[in-house]
């Protein structure tokens, strides 16, 4: 019964022998299918792919992306509310990012008003924490 059990050794790391997958058989045999993209890489593909888009009367080739980009710009320029909102979004949210196109972060005014904002909510709440037994008391003096 002393024998060490070298080959049956069950703990983290060491499942069963009987649970243990078999060899050249997957863990997850319904799973994602190799070469299956996810829905990123598939916009960015989409939206490098190249369309024909005719120009003050010159065609020329441009990226599906570019052409979405011009179509919000044009729809824009002519008046379209919901265009403008969108224009308007993608302008603020791209001139506070970096080149890569990724938001960098609150400017320093904005950390300032953050601060500012923290400060006076952590105020009212240290002031509404006042003990409640000592509230009791004073009404009750009152009645």
């Amino acid at each position: 019964m002393d024998e060490p059990r070298e080959n049956n050794e069950i703990g983290y790391g060491k499942p069963p022998k009987l649970a243990q997958f078999k060899k050249g058989q997957s863990g997850n045999p319904s799973g994602r299918p190799k070469g299956s993209k996810n829905l990123a890489t598939i916009l960015d593909q989409v939206g490098r792919e190249r369309v024909s888009v005719t120009e003050n009367g010159r065609k020329r080739m441009v990226t599906k992306q570019r052409a979405a980009l011009m179509q919000l710009m044009n729809k824009s320029a002519s008046g379209d509310l919901k265009a403008i909102r969108q224009y308007m979004h993608f302008a603020f949210v791209f001139q506070n990012s970096d080149q890569s196109g990724y938001f960098s972060g609150p400017e320093e005014r904005d950390r300032s008003v953050m601060e500012n904002m923290l400060k006076r909510i952590r105020e009212t709440e240290s002031e509404s924490t006042v003990d409640p037994a000592a509230n009791v008391s004073n009404d009750e003096e009152e009645k």
